[in-house]
Formats: structure tokens, C-alpha cells, sequence
């Protein structure tokens, strides 16, 4: 849980068009599979790279539900405990250039340290984490159709004690982990099945008519398991951020994406 998240701005992006999607093909193979394929960048490219303007602030983009981003992360969160869940809306997430040279750099580390390529030292893991009662994030879907139809807004964020807001501005940290408790060493822990980490979407509230949020992560492991557990920071990468609520929520004002066209 994020104690010192600093007020900030991200940038959130209305895709009222078919954003630009991975085109790796996913086949009807492993769940793990198909989703590291899901968010697995093309690396085989033989073209000069692409120098990308450098990322300061989070940039989020609000997926189209007939997106194919969208599409297949939605199909990937499913079980039996999430099927009386409302998928809110789906962002795809570009994280600080910082944050993601980090990542790269270790990514590339341990794909020489181990002689596997990339793509199967990266996993795509599902991570729940808590928000405030009042999170200023999911508080302002609300006001999502007034305020930021058709271009782009900017959001405030909780200034502490939020998970939500603390991993779309910074990514995911070891030090605000809860598992200091169990561990000598604070760790992070994933899961590549979203039941899994749906118990740790409670908001610190044991109820279910709260907006809850997941996010998928690439975590960089050299072997793929059930559940992962790192102690780096650069080992993560959040993706993708699902919101979601349990059927029977009474708030029925935070409408699904399709409000906000």
C-alpha cells in the first residue's frame, strides 16, 4: 500500500478510436501463455527503433471495448468468484520512461544471466491492491462524462494511504508492501490468475459494493509459476489497470466505459 504518494497530475487519454494493438496472433494455449503475448512488445523487428519522446506522468489510455487490448484482457479475467464482477473500464497504461528503462535494463539482465530470450522471462501477472474510501481517482468517473468527453483531462490523485493511486504515478514498490510481517525482506507478490489476487481488492473494506482495481503486470522471473514474489522494483511493470465491482454495488453512478461516450 502506497503511504506517501505525492498530489499529482496524469495524463488520461479518451480513445474514441481502435488504438494501435499488439498484433502477435493469441492462440488457445495457456492462460500464462497467452497473456505474456498479450503484453509482450514486438522484439523481432529489424528496423531502426523508434526514439520516443520521454514519458514524466503516467499517460492512460481508456480502452474501447472493442479494442483487441481490451477485448483480451477482459477475457483473461474471469473465474468463479469474479463471475458476478462489472468490468468499469480498462486503461492501458505508459509508464514513466524512468520507470521503464528500469525495467528494460533488468529485463535484458536476467535474459543473459539465464540464457532465455525476453519474452519467457516476462510474465504477465495480475496484482490487486486497495484504495481510499474516497479515492480522488475513482471518485471522479462521475464526472468523467461532464469534463472529459471527446479529448483529454487530467487527474488528482490520493496524496497517501492509497494503492490504486500510488502504482499508476510510481509504479509497484517494495516498501509499501504489507508483507513485512512474513518477511524478513518486504516482497511483492503476483498472481497469473485473477481470482488470486481479487482478495486483496478489498479496499481495506470487507464489502463488495465498492469499486475495486486491478492492474496486469509484467514481472520479470526466470521461471513461470502460479504466483510470483519478487523484491525488485524494476522486476515490474503495471500494463494494464482493470476497474471493476461486484453485482449489487449501490454505486451504480460510477457507470461502465459506455457512459462516458
Amino acid at each position: 500500500m502506497v503511504k506517501h504518494c505525492e498530489t499529482s497530475e496524469t495524463l488520461i487519454i479518451q480513445n474514441h478510436l481502435t488504438s494501435p494493438s499488439s498484433s502477435t496472433s493469441i492462440s488457445n494455449k495457456s492462460f500464462s501463455f497467452r497473456l505474456k503475448h498479450l503484453i509482450s512488445r514486438n522484439l523481432s523487428s529489424n528496423s531502426p527503433p523508434i526514439i520516443q519522446p520521454k514519458i514524466h506522468k503516467t499517460q492512460m489510455l481508456l480502452l474501447n471495448p472493442t479494442d483487441p487490448n481490451y477485448i483480451k484482457v477482459k477475457s483473461s479475467f474471469k473465474g468463479r468468484q469474479l463471475s458476478s464482477s462489472k468490468v468499469l473500464g480498462i486503461f492501458e497504461l505508459h509508464m514513466p520512461t524512468k520507470l521503464e528503462q528500469l525495467h528494460e535494463a533488468y529485463k535484458r539482465k536476467l535474459s543473459k544471466q539465464t540464457g532465455e530470450n525476453i519474452e519467457k522471462v516476462t510474465h504477465g501477472m495480475f496484482h490487486g491492491t486497495t484504495s481510499n474510501m474516497d479515492c480522488s481517482f475513482i471518485g471522479q468517473w462521475n464526472n468523467y462524462k461532464e469534463n472529459g468527453k471527446g479529448g483529454h483531462i487530467e487527474r488528482t490523485f490520493c496524496e497517501n494511504y492509497c494503492g490504486l493511486c500510488g502504482i499508476i504515478q510510481h509504479g509497484n514498490k517494495t516498501k509499501y508492501t504489507r508483507t513485512k510481517s512474513l518477511f524478513k525482506r518486504k516482497r511483492m507478490w503476483f498472481a497469473n490468475d485473477p481470482c488470486t489476487s481479487l482478495y486483496y481488492c478489498n479496499n481495506g473494506y470487507n464489502d463488495d459494493d465498492i469499486i475495486k482495481s486491478m492492474f496486469i503486470v509484467d514481472v520479470i522471473e526466470k521461471t513461470p509459476k502460479g504466483i510470483l514474489i519478487v523484491n525488485k522494483d524494476s522486476a515490474t511493470l503495471p500494463r494494464f489497470l482493470i476497474l471493476f465491482e461486484m453485482s449489487g454495488s449501490p454505486f451504480g453512478k460510477y457507470a461502465d466505459y459506455n457512459t462516458f461516450l
